[in-house]
């Protein structure tokens, strides 16, 4: 099965027993002339791969969105499609045939001229080799022309939007990876692309795997130059040293904190905390059965009345302060807020409130009656309402957010078994349908359509979290998927969603946080995206790389930073074990070309 979407694989970090964090040793910042100007940023995950096609970790995806460049890049705003690569894409009058007129003034880091053929190389690529983490970019096998080198001319079989989504694909030069035209994937991916040949305002200059990186301004960039000679990324396996390099400026930045470092980073005047909007969502999902023989899930979660009790029974709110220290939003739609256009929010009339003492009401309405054990009682079948609830361990708030719904759901008669698990076993429950409801999570592209595909009827056996099945909803989605005007399909995609609030099939739980801090003494003009709560470090596009500068009399120039020295560093770097974060975008639950 394929899922073009993100799942969180591990959300927090190995800890030292030295409670120390992995600092650089020798680095590029030691050893380059003195005038250099470089931003320096703290991550708690290694750089896995500079490869575009093998990414897995957040450090991956950051560093490959600072160098490459999109056809069309999300915008720094909403994420809507914006020029980029291509200056524009314009379809003729049934979509199935997009010409798209690419920059003439682009070129690679190595001085070679970016055409459209690289584009077209790219996207050929990705539908020859099956590349998982692109493939359903082009689901429809378009075909790709190029008469000349300023014009790409994208044709599909049948009607398609795709062009302008836009796809999240990085282009690569033809002159450089051509050499893969032969080989399988396995080989593809293997390749360690070190330096890098890129079109973006950096390319990866130095890897030291383990303990740091570094980006280098290219001389060849397009846009707007740069305001830093040099990117550098220090590897830290301890959150609170971390936090400490920030403090005492040994870093510029901080990226993918813990909430739980907050209040220290708040009262620090010389730190500015950045909230960055929420990308993905915590869902407690419901089992509506179908997946197989072993599938067996409460019958009266059929029930809407059963299943809006539960919604009404959750607080939200606590979950949010006390799985994620306050750091994030009640959950509503299964569009994640980051998808700006397309988000519903659901107006406060429509707002299930959260009222135990309600839920209660409506569940003795329904006949639905407490037994001597506390335990209310199915009216249809005389079965227990009694629940087992899977978790993720590798969901950052999932198992505290569990743990407080087992509480939640005990003061409205429902028994919760809750069973905290690894991922992999995470897939085993989903796969056999042996559960009532998991509780995991979800994220998604910028465009919705992937996500609203998910709980389509047809999706039971394939990518559907409980194999609900609505008849209207399926009619909705056939219609958004082929509405070629974004305004008047973005109401249908708002519709779908307020149609899943209202009948539960599964429930948003959270929108959590990211945390991102930096020094404003230091370091200013990021340029935050999707809007003013956005990332900071890039997710999207590489917009803040370019902007960010040092504050004026802040000194960037690199030079050795302060702390152990280096011996020392390296000493500890080897006696630990380095952990992280490890974030797959969109290549959730188990590609179907990866087996």
């Amino acid at each position: 099965m394929h899922a073009p979407v993100i799942r969180l694989l591990a959300a927090s970090g190995l800890l030292l027993s030295l409670g120390l964090g992995l600092a650089p040793g020798p680095a590029a910042a030691e050893t380059s002339d003195s005038d250099t100007k470089v931003l320096k940023i703290g991550v708690p995950t290694d750089l896995n791969t500079a490869n575009p096609f093998a990414l897995t970790t957040n450090s991956d995806w950051n560093v490959v969105t600072t160098q490459y460049d999109l056809m069309l890049k999300f915008g720094d705003d909403d994420l809507s499609a914006q020029p980029n690569l291509a200056e524009s894409c314009e379809p003729n009058k049934d979509f199935t045939v997009w010409t798209c007129h690419i920059r003439d003034d682009v070129k690679w880091s190595d001085g070679t001229p970016m055409t459209s053929r690289d584009i077209a190389f790219t996207y050929n690529l990705i539908m020859d080799k099956k590349i998982p983490l692109y493939r359903s970019y082009f689901t429809q096998n378009p075909t790709f022309e190029t008469p000349d080198d300023q014009t790409l001319i994208w044709k599909s079989p049948e009607p398609t939007f795709y062009p302008e989504t836009p796809p999240w694909v990085y282009i690569v030069p033809e002159h450089i990876w051509s050499k893969f035209e032969n080989s399988d994937l396995k080989e593809i991916k293997e390749f360690e692309n070190v330096p890098s040949v890129t079109t973006g305002p950096y390319y990866l200059s130095e890897l030291n795997p383990g303990q740091n990186w570094t980006l280098t301004k290219n001389p060849y960039y397009w846009g707007d130059e740069p305001n830093y000679d040099e990117i550098q990324y220090q590897l830290f396996s301890n959150q609170d040293a971390m936090a400490q390099a920030l403090k005492n400026g040994s870093i510029d930045v901080a990226a993918y904190l813990e909430t739980s470092l907050l209040p220290a980073l708040d009262d620090d005047p010389n730190i500015t905390v950045q909230r960055d909007v929420s990308d993905w969502w915590l869902n407690l999902a419901f089992n509506f059965g179908g997946q197989g023989p072993d599938a067996d899930p409460l019958p009266a979660l059929h029930d809407k009345t059963v299943r809006t009790a539960i919604a009404m029974a959750i607080d939200k709110q606590g979950i949010i302060d006390k799985a994620y220290n306050g750091a994030g939003v009640p959950g509503e739609s299964v569009v994640r807020k980051a998808s700006v256009f397309w988000h519903y929010d659901v107006p406060d009339e429509d707002v299930i409130p959260f009222d135990p003492d309600a839920a209660n009401a409506m569940l003795d309405d329904a006949g639905y009656k407490l037994n001597s054990d506390g335990v209310r009682v199915d009216p249809a079948n005389g079965e227990p309402l009694k629940m087992r609830i899977p978790v993720s361990q590798g969901t950052s708030g999932a198992v505290i957010a569990g743990q407080l719904i087992v509480g939640y759901l005990d003061k409205i008669g429902i028994d919760v078994e809750l069973l905290p698990v690894t991922d992999g076993k995470m897939y085993d429950y989903w796969e056999a349908g042996n559960f009532d409801a998991y509780i995991w999570y979800w994220t998604g592209d910028p465009d919705p359509n992937y996500q609203l595909s998910v709980f389509t009827s047809d999706e039971c056996l394939k990518l559907s979290d409980g194999c609900w099945s609505n008849s209207d909803y399926d009619a909705m989605y056939e219609k958004q998927r082929t509405m070629m005007d974004q305004d008047k399909r973005q109401q249908v995609v708002q519709d779908m969603q307020a149609l899943i609030y209202q009948e539960s099939p599964e429930i948003a739980l959270a929108y959590p946080n990211n945390i991102e801090a930096y020094r404003n003494d230091l370091v200013g003009d990021f340029t935050p995206v999707p809007g003013p709560d956005g990332y900071l470090i890039p997710n999207y596009n590489n917009a803040s790389m370019v902007t960010v500068a040092p504050v004026t009399g802040a000194d960037s120039s690199s030079s050795s930073s302060p702390g152990l020295p280096v011996g020392a560093w390296v000493a500890i770097a080897a006696a630990v074990l380095v952990g992280g974060i490890v974030l797959v975008r969109r290549s959730g639950r188990k590609d179907e070309d990866e087996g």
